[in-house]
């Protein structure tokens, strides 16, 4: 058999499921770094926790090229959400849970 080249919507579905996981991971690793810099540790924990959950699960899906457009889209929902209340979540955390 033939292997049939992807159909156009599906090459955008593998783009944003990639640029979701990348995405993820360097979240994390900016929470990581502004930790190790003397940032709040419990807030950039807690806000790093579900972005590292996730990019394990697109990691997954990358790998193993399972994709779905829901999973692509709650990345999408899941980064426009947390970069448009970051500032007020972080210190709505810190005020509750930090010292």
């Amino acid at each position: 058999m033939e292997q049939q080249e992807p159909k156009v919507f599906n090459k955008y579905l593998v783009s944003l499921t990639k640029i979701v996981s990348v995405y993820c991971f360097f979240f994390v690793l900016l929470k990581s770094v502004a930790i190790v810099r003397g940032a709040w540790m419990i807030p950039n924990v807690v806000m790093a926790i579900p972005f590292m959950i996730f990019g394990i699960w697109t990691a997954y899906t990358v790998i193993y090229k399972k994709y779905s457009w829901a999973i692509a889209i709650l990345g999408v929902v899941l980064i426009i959400i947390t970069r448009y209340y970051e500032y007020d979540w972080v210190y709505f955390l810190q005020n509750k849970y930090g010292n």
